[in-house]
Parts: structure tokens; sequence; C-alpha cells
């Protein structure tokens, strides 16, 4: 059994019904699989949902385990983002922390955007992205 740290897009296309996102969610939860969220995903996807969109937000975050940040994380992040710039490649911080929680505490991120995560030390699950259920 695997640690899940859901990216913010695995979340928004949960909440949009996307069949792909959805499926590969439901299966890695029943299969046993524990599905996180760190500080710096649920400050993104508190930023975008309608307020009608909120509860089912709300519940999703609650219902994973909560991945905490620290120093070290931080600093972990801000060598990935010192050391790819270095390379050409900008990393967003939000998506250097969410990589350095994971990689701090042995998950592999849920995301459909790979390119944000060019860590070889990372772990990742891509998505599909195909198919929305409305």
């Amino acid at each position: 059994m695997a640690r899940l740290l859901l990216d913010t897009d695995a979340i928004i296309d949960y909440l949009k019904g996307f069949d792909s996102t959805v499926s590969l969610i439901t299966d890695r939860h029943r299969a046993g699989d524990t599905l996180c969220v760190s500080d710096v995903l649920i400050a993104e996807v508190y930023t975008g949902p309608r307020p009608h969109d909120r509860p089912q937000a709300a519940r999703l975050v609650r219902a994973c385990t909560f991945l905490p940040t620290s120093a070290e994380i931080a600093q972990q992040a801000g060598e990935w983002r010192y050391r790819h710039a270095r390379q050409g490649l900008t990393i967003a911080t939000t998506d250097a922390l969410i990589a350095a929680t994971a990689h701090a505490h042995r998950a592999r991120v849920v995301t459909g955007n790979t390119a944000h995560y060019p860590m070889p030390e990372l772990s990742l699950l891509p998505l599909a992205r195909r198919g929305s259920s409305s």
C-alpha cells in the first residue's frame, strides 16, 4: 500500500467528475492506498471552487491524510528550484513544496502535470485525463 499525495489538478478533476481521475482515485483508495493532501494543496483547492462546490471539496480534503511540511521540506523545495533554475527550468514554489512534501513522506504525486515535477528523486502517478461524467 502506498501513500498518494494528490496534486491540485487531481482534486479539481475529481470534483469535476473526470471519469479516469475518479476511477483512479477510487480504485487506489479501495486497494488500500492512503490518499494524502498538503497545506499547499489545501490552499490551492480553496482558491478556485465556486461557493456551491466548496462542501464537496471540503469533504474530499477532510477524507485525506494530511502530510505536514517542515523547515527541512521547505529547504528541499528551495534546493530543487535552485538546481533546476541553473538548468533553465523554472519550477513554481507551490510545485516544489508539493514535491518535497511527497518526497519527505515517501508518497507518490498524483498529477496530470508531470512536467511540473522533473525531480528524478520523485515518484509520480500520472493522470490519464480522459472523459467527464457531466
